[in-house]
């Protein structure tokens, strides 16, 4: 293990806290170099650990940043208590802290994903809540989306930050494809972000996020869709988590 990343079902997580990763972002919007950022959590993993092609596309951010109590939990199991990640890191949490920063630095942030719906929630919290930040441009990834005007529509915007919201592993099969044209220095990939960002999907109350039970509610929320993702891929991400703890030994 090395003091900047350990390695979780083959993807190398960063061991850094969120002020390094805004410093590094900040980094990367003032040389205009680019940056790609991903949050997996616990299914991420186990999308990779179960195609290689899949875990090819997570291998190639720069920085990749644990989500969840599950990543935490993991990395103390393989690792020792404190040795892997400083805390329990949520995705949520960060891009709220992201658009405080962008807000405080003037970033202009791109939004792709979603409905027009959830993005027109979004642009008026963002009006209200962070008057400062500009947003460069919207556009649902939900359905198709047209890759050339999209791609230029993005690159006209001027944008800073573009955060892709399409879930996995379509938005990372988006990325890679258009990465060599895209011109903005930071990609983040954020899945059902923009959704909690514009306040459309609810957070689960304090308690239940105190007793590591956030994916709970999430299924409540949306059974049809999630279950397999929980009632399949915890058991699974538990059990590959316990064969590399074997091969570690």
């Amino acid at each position: 293990m090395s003091a900047e990343h350990v390695d979780i079902l083959g993807i190398s997580y960063s061991t850094c806290d969120e002020q390094a990763v805004l410093g590094r972002i900040a980094e990367a919007v003032r040389t205009r170099k680019p940056f790609a950022i991903i949050q997996p959590h616990f299914f991420h993993a186990v999308l990779g650990r179960r195609e290689k092609k899949i875990l090819d596309l997570y291998r190639r951010y720069d920085l990749a940043i644990p989500d969840g109590y599950g990543m935490y939990a993991a990395g103390n199991f393989l690792f020792g208590k404190g040795n892997a990640f400083p805390k329990i890191f949520n995705g949520t949490d960060l891009y709220e802290t992201l658009l405080k920063e962008a807000d405080r630095s003037g970033w202009r942030i791109f939004f792709l994903g979603d409905t027009e719906q959830t993005l027109q929630a979004l642009r008026s919290r963002i009006s209200a809540a962070y008057p400062g930040l500009s947003v460069a441009g919207t556009h649902p990834g939900f359905g198709e989306v047209d890759d050339r005007n999209m791609v230029s529509a993005i690159n006209a915007s001027a944008a800073d930050i573009l955060m892709i919201g399409m879930g996995t592993p379509k938005q990372d099969v988006w990325l890679w494809k258009h990465c060599e044209t895209l011109r903005v220095p930071v990609v983040m990939t954020v899945g059902a972000g923009i959704g909690f960002m514009s306040g459309r999907k609810k957070r689960a109350p304090e308690t239940l996020r105190h007793l590591h039970l956030e994916w709970l509610f999430r299924f409540f929320q949306e059974p049809l869709r999630l279950w397999r993702r929980y009632l399949l891929g915890i058991p699974r991400f538990m059990f590959y988590i316990f064969l590399q703890k074997i091969r570690q030994s």
